[in-house]
């Protein structure tokens, strides 16, 4: 409950939707109402022998509530939607908005599949509760006072033939609840472990088919199938359990009504036989309609606490309280002390180096030495456990995310692309940037020369994921970025290892172009990339010194 209810504040945020959904709700149920005791009243009066212009009227009136009833059907179920729709869109970039900040993370990584489910299948079956559960449950208070006040009204005996029939129907969700939670959480990992499979498929589905594993793969993918399908088979046999005792519960309301019209000692006029019935079975129907919204309780239960969770995650840095503007700059790392796990040894133990507007350094080392770590402290994906790191004398965490964009760009190794076309993928770094400044970086970057492969130019697609792209055009769209983003600090992580000789000559001059003003640390293996750096920083062992070459020259050997 404790995730449903955290959820809840999310509707104060559209206050007046929420209240045009109560009164469209209250207006249905009451027409739903009215339209039943007055066919029932026709039908007495019919069976009494009334003739004439009160049979007329009744049908009339009839007639106009039907009409009525139908128009406010419409319009709560528009308000009530578009109500579930503005906070399921809220929700969403709650959702996006914690997975930005929170990740990546040195907790226990969440697969990218099992986080698609959140953002995408938990988030869309909340609107069972915003859209159908929320006002629902406000109005049937109502609806029931009304349908008592009117059976008061016929006979006190009438309340009798109903109120046992609705203590069961509004006892069957707590009485099926556990097994519901229980079921509801299964199908929402099932549903979610299903998702992660194809999320992996299809990203590697190239190396499944390169190493003859898509059969393996196609297995795997059939057993979660039948996963899920057991949990939704074990959901519906319990929801069909609930749904059967409620309508022999409203059907044994009925009956109990129409057998105390019949019995002695009501004093209900058997006339009124249509009316008392229609009572009883009304009186259950907004405390019925709740009952078969809560048989989802299990699967809303579960999908509550899993965007709960990842709204209430942590950011892995935290937004200063009071942002210090964009930084101008060295680039400085001083005895930086990190390690991705409290009882694993750091990666870095005491790193201090600085890099100077105009000047490139190229950070070399071994595989799994940190070199990567530090881009990704300068790019604040984490803070570091000792030591600061800061452009231009400005500590990174005094920045705001928004100021520590335009202060540090970088190129990373794995270049995330979009569907579209190049100039979209380019202007991610800049959105609303002019098409001229566009068309600068990407000539600037190479894009559009004759030998970039990109034949429509900026118009050229992008396939999902850049996949049919080379690496180096991959590199070119991401330094394409990095010059329209034009921040003080560039960090280049392997930015140049996709390229050809001639291409990084290229892409080096046009790197030096405009130096002058922006702090440049390279990642790099390449000797050549390294070598036309103004310095080389030789990371091991957690600490960082100079060297002259890359590679160094080897020790003379001792005889």
């Amino acid at each position: 409950m404790n995730g449903l209810r955290s959820l809840l504040p999310h509707i104060a945020r559209h206050r007046a939707v929420f209240v045009w959904t109560l009164l469209s709700n209250l207006a249905v149920q009451l027409g739903v109402l009215t339209l039943g005791l007055l066919g029932a009243l026709l039908v007495s009066r019919a069976l009494n022998g009334t003739e004439g212009p009160a049979l007329g009227y009744l049908a009339a009136a009839l007639a106009l509530t039907a009409a009525l009833c139908a128009l406010a059907t419409w319009r709560e179920s528009y308000v009530s939607h578009d109500l579930a729709y503005r906070i399921l869109a809220d929700l969403r970039d709650r959702v996006f908005t914690s997975l930005r900040r929170s990740l990546p993370t040195r907790r226990a990584a969440r697969h990218s599949g099992d986080l698609g489910a959140v953002a995408l299948s938990d988030v869309e079956t909340l609107e069972w509760l915003f859209a159908h559960t929320a006002a629902q449950l406000l109005v049937s208070g109502v609806m029931l006072a009304a349908t008592t006040a009117l059976s008061l009204a016929i006979s006190p005996w009438l309340v009798l033939a109903w109120l046992p029939c609705l203590v069961v129907i509004a006892a069957l969700p707590w009485l099926f609840g556990p097994a519901a939670a229980r079921r509801g959480t299964e199908l929402s990992a099932a549903n979610a472990a299903l998702q992660a499979e194809i999320v992996d498929t299809v990203q590697g589905m190239r190396e499944l088919a390169a190493a003859g594993a898509l059969e393996r793969r196609r297995r795997r993918l059939a057993g979660s199938t039948r996963k899920l399908t057991l949990a939704q088979w074990r959901t519906a046999r319990l929801n069909g359990a609930e749904a059967a005792l409620s309508d022999l519960a409203v059907a044994a309301s009925g009956t109990a009504a129409l057998a105390m019209v019949a019995g002695p000692g009501a004093g209900i006029d058997p006339v009124l036989a249509p009316v008392a019935f229609t009572l009883a079975t009304a009186a259950l129907g907004p405390i019925g309609q709740i009952s078969a919204l809560l048989r989802n309780f299990g699967a809303l239960r579960a999908s509550a606490v899993r965007v709960a969770t990842v709204l209430a995650t942590p950011p892995s840095v935290p937004e200063p309280a009071r942002s210090a503007g964009p930084a101008r700059g060295s680039l400085t790392f001083e005895n930086v002390g990190f390690g991705y796990a409290p009882t694993a040894p750091r990666v870095l133990g005491n790193v201090s180096f600085t890099v100077r507007p105009g000047e490139t350094v190229a950070l070399v080392g071994g595989s799994g030495c940190g070199k990567s770590t530090c881009v990704s402290l300068a790019l604040r994906l984490w803070d570091p456990d000792t030591g600061t790191v800061r452009v231009g004398g400005t500590d990174l965490r005094d920045l705001a995310d928004a100021d520590l964009r335009a202060t540090v760009a970088a190129v990373p190794q794995r270049i995330g692309l979009f569907t579209g076309t190049v100039a979209d993928n380019i202007s991610l770094a800049a959105p609303g940037a002019p098409d001229d400044d566009v068309r600068a970086a990407a000539a600037r970057a190479g894009v559009l020369s004759p030998d970039s492969g990109f034949r429509d130019g900026l118009d050229t697609p992008v396939g999902e994921g850049g996949r049919a792209l080379s690496g180096g055009q991959r590199a070119r769209i991401a330094l394409a970025r990095a010059f329209l983003q034009d921040a003080p600090v560039l960090l280049l992580d392997e930015a140049m290892a996709h390229l050809d000789a001639a291409s990084e000559r290229a892409l080096d001059g046009a790197l030096r172009q405009d130096a002058a003003h922006r702090a440049t640390l390279v990642v790099a293996h390449r000797a050549t990339t390294i070598n036309a750096a103004d310095r080389i920083l030789l990371l091991e062992a957690g600490t960082v010194r100079e060297v002259a070459a890359w590679p160094p020259p080897p020790l003379p050997r001792r005889d």
